[in-house]
């Protein structure tokens, strides 16, 4: 039997499922082909997509040094390929949220190899809980986080990793000769680079995981989000590494398991609502009026609000890839209530920008702050960005970081540009000439909110 191994996103030699499945069926396979279906990106996540092929990059390298040659295919030949090469059976990652496009998902690809005769095995890569295993009582799917964690996290403990010999699987490998077109050496992160940070994370910052994550100017958090989105590390070994650490210090181990959790939890409503990903989850909230204002939406991507908090939010993820997550929240109530534009723009243009992407979280978080999806905050709960800028910038650091050009102002004069317009000006900086006036009023904005949500309540 020819198998293809489909490593997209599992971009990990240690703790693979995926091997260890070759590994366990290896008497019933004659050769393995092991197989990267390359992604393709919009012009407007260039840096993104060097991230994605620099990771890859070095994944690949990686597979060499074990004598693994995969192929590297374009998602629209896939099956085409496979079939091709007389593959029968394809083995991949039937857990995986995190694509750049909806169309390589399990559910898309799936069907097209078995519309080729190939069979599909699915196998978990990338989550702990099987969404199939969670539901509540009445056997449906669990909608309020609570209720979820409570449930679940006993469930939670230390598992057998993967046992598997990769000398012996890539004998049975067939070899492409093929190599990442272009030089991405300097993106990506790589599986070891990847294992020493979470590592060097544990030893040394997870105690102070609570203090530290509301910590803006500098990143002090673990960055495994992203190694999650490219599958360097397991989410097993992850849980494994706490749970035996667990003692040292209670109260920050059980906050970062916490928050992995609700990543689950989006992953098990995203299974069962895929549709969420284009519409409210809440039914009543579908009809909402949203504003569809680009010049507005132009000015929030661009960081161009006049709230320098919120500018400098979306300068940090337009020059890094990245956002806080304090801020990612803040940025999009701002979106979705000041400016009342649809969540789905902001959580489009989060795809094209977010290395870390992950479709189910981002879908959700931006429900959460959106007021329209399954557990969200209240739409009478919102964040006013003056007092989230004094309350987690007080000494204007983080926005001095991204917002240089107004380096030279005093601090306390940051948060909130329209009450200190005169002071800033006498600082060398004139409102609406050198730097936009705040594009709209936030006590405006949430009595609109308000008497919008209420029409349908």
């Amino acid at each position: 039997m020819k198998v293809g191994v489909i490593l997209n996103r599992v971009f990990r030699l240690e703790n693979n499922p995926l091997f260890e499945y070759i590994s366990q069926n290896k008497e019933d396979i004659d050769q393995c082909y092991f197989i990267i279906p390359q992604e393709k990106f919009d012009k407007e996540a260039e840096m993104k997509a060097n991230y994605y092929y620099g990771t890859l990059q070095k994944f690949v390298d990686t597979l060499h040094d074990y004598d693994i040659q995969p192929f590297l295919v374009d998602y629209d030949e896939l099956t085409h390929f496979c079939k091709d090469k007389g593959i029968s059976e394809v083995v991949l990652a039937g857990d995986i949220m995190s694509y750049h496009e909806e169309k390589y998902d399990i559910l898309q690809q799936s069907a097209s190899f078995k519309n080729e005769g190939i069979s599909v095995v699915s196998v978990r890569a990338n989550h702990y809980f099987k969404p199939s295993k969670t539901r509540n009582n009445k056997g449906e799917p669990y909608k309020v986080f609570t209720s979820f964690y409570k449930k679940w996290r006993p469930y939670l403990m230390k598992r057998s990793v993967f046992s598997y010999d990769i000398k012996d699987i890539a004998k049975m490998g067939v070899k492409s000769q093929q190599k990442v077109k272009g030089d991405y050496s300097q993106y990506g992160i790589s599986e070891a680079d990847a294992q020493y940070r979470w590592s060097d994370f544990l030893d040394k910052d997870i105690e102070n995981y609570n203090t530290n994550r509301e910590y803006l100017p500098e990143v002090l958090t673990s960055q495994l989000s992203i190694y999650l989105a490219y599958g360097v590390l397991d989410i097993i070994q992850i849980f494994n590494d706490l749970l035996e650490n667990y003692d040292k210090d209670e109260q920050n181990y059980e906050s970062f398991i916490r928050e992995l959790i609700f990543r689950e939890f989006y992953y098990v409503l995203m299974t069962y609502y895929p549709e969420t990903a284009h519409q409210s989850f809440k039914d009543k909230y579908r009809d909402l009026q949203w504003s569809y204002n680009k010049e507005n939406f132009n000015l929030w991507k661009e960081g161009k609000t006049g709230f320098l908090i919120i500018d400098a939010a979306m300068g940090e993820l337009n020059t890094t890839g990245y956002m806080h997550n304090r801020m990612r929240m803040v940025v999009s109530q701002f979106l979705t209530k000041d400016l009342f534009i649809d969540w789905t723009w902001g959580e489009e243009y989060f795809r094209q920008k977010l290395i870390d992407y992950d479709s189910a979280s981002n879908v959700h978080g931006w429900q959460w702050s959106a007021s329209t999806g399954t557990d969200a905050v209240p739409y009478f709960r919102m964040f006013n960005p003056v007092r989230q800028s004094e309350r987690f910038d007080k000494d204007a650091l983080y926005i001095k970081k991204f917002v240089q050009t107004l380096n030279d102002i005093d601090a306390k004069y940051l948060h909130d540009t329209h009450k200190y317009e005169r002071q800033i000006k006498e600082q060398g900086i004139e409102l609406g000439k050198d730097y936009p006036k705040q594009i709209v009023n936030h006590s405006e904005s949430r009595t609109h909110v308000m008497s919008e949500f209420k029409a349908l309540e």
